[in-house]
């Protein structure tokens, strides 16, 4: 019996490290499949972030409210964002740009920097290596349409540039876009169809026509979100959504509102400490009152809830646009808003702007995708008189000159100071075989008189003899119209004489 318990108690001994190590085993399982899981979820987590991501070290520069007297700032990013207002905010900028002999980051043709389907990255030493780029490859100014990869832009543009943007009413961004763009054709329907399929009558909303692809390669729904380089299907984690809106937070040191432009021109020329003047401007791109679509409250909820990342991105930076004004102060802000009205009407007064009859179409740059399109007849637009000086004349047209005609301006300026010093600013030969220059044709010399001889041809002995007879029979003339002279003097002497 003894014996018996003795092997019991070593059994139960020998058994309980079996049963630790097994405890011990399953723990480590357990935390390394919890680990891969975490590193696959960073990964995940870093490839939907990847374009609003830049470079790990920190800004050199921090934007902050412009003091009494400080240095206007040159070097700015401005995310241009579709049908938000943006046209109206570029005016601003190419202005700026234009005065003060500024580089721009220009397409070789049209307005966007990333056309064809192609991202900005894959374009970084196109820009880099174009007849219209600084000597230095980085530009002061990059402000035309782009889908957002920081990265890319680091590479174009200074450190301590001011970064920029526009947000919009998500529904008011998405109505504007249908129309603006003739996306009926896109989605197979009208705007009020289309927001009648949203609403999910009769189960149509599952045949929605092309609800999950982009017209183009870059417009549909959640346009916001996808013009600050996210994908609507990536952010579907509250997680995943409020580290981008942290992020697109740090990289922009302002983000403007369309709603309230008059506020956002304001702290806008506090960021850059430009004048007033300077951002006077008005409304560009505009659609005219008759192809605006009224949208009733039950319209404006149904396109909130298929923009529902728009709308989660627009309310978050709406609060911080709000503290953003209280810090200004809002007493401060009205005072500033008023002069800047006020502004702007002694300037329409003073250009005499008023709206264009002329049905003629706006300069659009050659080789772009809306070159042959019919949009000009769908937006307001505006003329001046032709009074005054010079200088006069040229900011009143500016402040209504189209984008495309203004971006073509700029080529001309910087192609002509950055790659060619050309006489003729309509000279457009940036092409890759414009430094091949064709030789100058020979004109045809005229046929010689028959006798002539050839100088080039002759020796110096010839050249001698040639002049001697030349002499001589000079000589010889004039020998013999001395003999004819007396011959009638003698003549006329005899004449005399007999009468």
């Amino acid at each position: 019996m003894a014996r018996r318990k003795e092997q019991r108690k070593r059994v139960k001994e020998s058994g309980n490290p079996s049963v630790l190590a097994k405890l011990l085993l399953l723990l480590c399982v357990v935390s390394t499949m919890a680990l891969v899981l975490q590193l696959n979820l960073a990964t995940q987590q870093n490839a939907m972030l990847r374009n609003i991501k830049g470079a790990e070290e920190p800004r050199l520069w921090i934007a902050t409210p412009a003091a009494k007297f400080c240095r206007p700032r040159r070097h700015l990013v401005f995310l241009k964002t579709h049908k938000c207002g943006s046209s109206t905010v570029q005016n601003v900028f190419l202005r700026y740009a234009f005065n003060h002999n500024l580089s721009v980051a220009l397409p070789y043709s049209g307005v966007n920097l990333d056309g064809n389907g192609e991202t900005l990255s894959s374009k970084v030493k196109e820009l880099k290596d174009s007849p219209f780029a600084p000597p230095i490859g980085k530009y002061h100014f990059l402000i035309h349409h782009t889908r957002l990869n920081v990265k890319a832009v680091q590479q174009l543009t200074y450190d301590d540039s001011v970064w920029v943007t526009i947000l919009r009413e998500p529904s008011a961004v998405f109505e504007s876009m249908f129309h603006y763009f003739h996306m009926h054709k896109f989605y197979g329907s009208t705007f009020d169809h289309l927001v009648w399929q949203l609403e999910g009558h009769s189960g149509v909303k599952s045949r929605l026509k092309h609800s999950s692809t982009r017209y183009l390669g870059r417009l549909g729904k959640n346009q916001m979100t996808w013009d600050l380089g996210l994908d609507d299907s990536d952010l579907r984690q509250d997680s995943v959504l409020r580290e981008a809106f942290r992020i697109l937070d740090e990289n922009f040191h302002l983000v403007m509102l369309a709603e309230r432009m008059d506020e956002s021109l304001v702290l806008l020329r506090h960021l850059m400490c430009w004048n007033e003047d300077d951002v006077v401007v008005l409304a560009q791109n505009v659609r005219k009152d008759r192809y605006r679509s009224y949208m009733a409250e039950h319209t404006v909820t149904t396109l909130e809830h298929f923009n529902s990342v728009d709308v989660k991105l627009y309310s978050y930076f709406k609060e911080r646009f709000d503290k953003q004004v209280q810090g200004f102060g809002i007493k401060r802000m009205e005072e500033e808003v008023a002069r800047l009205r006020e502004s702007r009407d002694k300037v329409w007064k003073l250009c005499g702007v008023r709206d264009s009859l002329n049905k003629k179409k706006p300069i659009v740059a050659k080789g772009s995708k809306d070159e042959n399109d019919e949009k000009h007849h769908l937006v307001i637009q505006y003329q001046v008189h032709n009074n005054g000086t010079y200088k006069h004349r040229r900011a009143c047209k500016d402040l209504i000159r189209p984008g495309v005609e203004f971006t073509q301006i700029l080529r001309w300026k910087q192609y002509a100071r950055y790659h060619y010093m050309v006489s003729n600013s309509y000279n457009l030969s940036w092409t890759p075989n414009s430094s091949k220059r064709k030789p100058k044709k020979k004109g045809r010399k005229p046929p010689r008189p028959s006798g002539a001889r050839k100088s080039s041809g002759q020796s110096g002995a010839d050249k001698e003899t040639a002049n001697q007879e030349q002499n001589s029979s000079s000589k010889e003339k004039n020998q013999n119209d001395s003999s004819n002279k007396e011959k009638q003097s003698q003549e006329q002497i005899a004449v005399n004489q007999e009468r």
